[in-house]
């Protein structure tokens, strides 16, 4: 069977902090407070699952399992243990914990988990919102002084946000997300939490690993690598953010339509921030009829189509306004 972009049911994942304001963009009915869509996960247990053309009823697992190279990616110098992205949008109704999650090296021997770096698109807020974003914790001493005496929040600090805004959270680097906030999050593929300060709900804290995994006396800053790549015919493309476990990128476009080249070696990972439109790609020649019908996919706001490594060009188009967060990764060595 050929590879082909393939897009996923979203895991709905109930939270004492969430919302009802998503649930209509990803067709859920229930009076339960909805935090997390998990639209691309490869974790047992929560593995998306493909809705689209052949490969339907499968998940991101077997998809990796039957066919590596096109869904996980080439030149691999070891194999993965999982797919190492996990993508979601994430609706706080209510401020959430305090946490901390750990780097590569402590997850592997605390808990034989990849680590968690992480980063944020802001998608909406209410006014005047931030988020807590790093500490000024100078010793583990007054860490531990601060949280004998209830006085965490005194050390928190916090990080106005606006719509569009990109936020990098490195592992290690105490945050919460505070309420009225919508964002899509992108970070590597674990569910490690360990929670410092849970605003008084009771439930439990991991304030002797957060304290390991806390780095202190440095203050935290987020960077802005935000930087145009090209823009032309009613088409935007922005470089957001690169580190070390993936790279994102911003796609506008607005009543025109626009090929893209891909530039590395393994899948490309479409989110649909905004908008409606069409993914288009016409299978390589050399290997199909010339007749074959090209691919089409359409776009809606909360979809996130994974694109196999073989497709090294594809099309999106609209007649309205299309905003996609484009984001992979490079290296696959762990």
């Amino acid at each position: 069977m050929r590879a082909y972009p393939v897009k996923f049911a979203p895991v709905i994942k109930p939270r004492v902090w969430g919302g009802d304001a998503l649930k209509k963009s990803f067709g859920v009915e229930t009076s339960e407070p909805i935090g997390e869509y998990w639209v691309l996960s490869g974790l047992p247990g929560d593995a998306s699952v493909v809705v689209n053309g052949p490969l339907a009823g499968k998940t991101l697992v077997e998809l990796i399992a039957e066919m590596p190279d096109e869904y996980l990616g080439m030149n691999q110098t070891q194999p993965l243990p999982q797919f190492p992205l996990l993508i979601k949008f994430l609706e706080a109704r209510e401020h959430l914990s305090v946490q901390i999650h750990p780097d590569d090296e402590q997850a592997q021997a605390w808990e034989q988990s990849l680590g968690k770096t992480e980063a944020w698109y802001i998608l909406d807020h209410e006014p005047g919102a931030s988020v807590i974003y790093g500490h000024t914790f100078p010793s583990a001493e007054t860490y531990w002084n601060a949280v004998r005496d209830g006085q965490v929040v005194d050390y928190l600090q916090e990080l106005e946000i606006q719509r569009d805004q990109l936020i990098f959270v490195p592992s290690r680097t105490l945050h919460a997300l505070k309420a009225g906030t919508t964002l899509i999050e992108i970070q590597q593929s674990s569910d490690i939490t360990y929670r410092v300060y849970d605003w008084g709900r009771p439930r439990e804290l991991h304030l002797e690993k957060a304290a390991l995994s806390m780095t202190y006396g440095t203050p935290t800053e987020n960077p802005n690598q935000r930087r145009t790549i090209l823009e032309k015919n009613n088409f935007t493309h922005e470089h957001l953010l690169h580190c070390p476990y993936f790279t994102i990128e911003k796609l506008t476009l607005t009543d025109t339509t626009h090929t893209l080249e891909k530039n590395h070696p393994n899948p490309d990972i479409l989110i649909v921030a905004d908008g409606e439109g069409t993914l288009i790609f016409r299978p390589d020649h050399e290997t199909v009829t010339s007749d074959l019908e090209p691919f089409t996919l359409n776009l809606a706001p909360g979809d996130t189509v994974l694109l196999p490594t073989s497709i090294s060009s594809y099309t999106l188009t609209t007649s309205t306004q299309l905003t996609l967060l484009r984001t992979y990764y490079e290296l696959l060595a762990h």
